[in-house]
């Protein structure tokens, strides 16, 4: 498993930004055509390097008046931090989180980083296992949002795992 992340985690820091860019519209633009816009409360993660870019999608939201909130990391865990100003703070991963934010304990749909999925609707992530204790906490919408050469047949999940619900890709979606 480790040599897929490394080996995926590879191709993807090797995109063109401008490549980057144009395969995160094409899967923002797909995300629109998802029925999950009448949720209220949404947890993203912020792209970081050549993560598919959640810019727009943070931007939509906020623009239709929905509650939006971002990982806070400490050592051993992670929640979910709606933000009380524009204040950022780098996490120990080197991310921009929230400085001063409220805990959102009810989230509808949570858009949940990768490095590889599969057509099962597994995940790998970067291996610190954040989503996959958070997700296990609290019952929601699992969104991954992926670039299709991040997408592979078949991995093989750990039992702590936790499945997403939807991947999007710029080609696809996997329900």
């Amino acid at each position: 498993m480790n040599n897929l992340r490394k080996e995926i985690k590879s191709l993807r820091d090797e995109l063109a930004k401008t490549v980057a860019n144009d395969l995160s519209d094409k899967i923002f633009n797909n995300l629109l055509t998802l029925d999950i816009f009448d949720y209220q409360n949404f947890f993203v993660y912020k792209s970081f390097k050549n993560e598919v870019s959640t810019k727009k999608l943070i931007d939509f939201l906020i623009s239709k008046n929905k509650t939006v909130a971002f990982p806070v990391t400490n050592s051993l865990d992670m929640l979910a931090g709606k933000p009380n100003s524009i204040d950022e703070v780098k996490s120990a991963f080197g991310i921009d989180e929230p400085k001063d934010y409220l805990v959102l304990d009810n989230i509808d749909v949570c858009f949940v980083p990768l490095v590889v999925a599969d057509e099962h609707k597994n995940r790998l992530g970067f291996g610190k296992g954040y989503y996959d204790r958070f997700l296990s906490k609290h019952p929601c919408l699992k969104i991954g949002l992926a670039y299709e050469f991040q997408v592979v047949n078949q991995l093989s999940p750990n039992p702590w795992d936790v499945p997403l619900d939807i991947i999007v890709t710029e080609s696809r979606i996997i329900r």
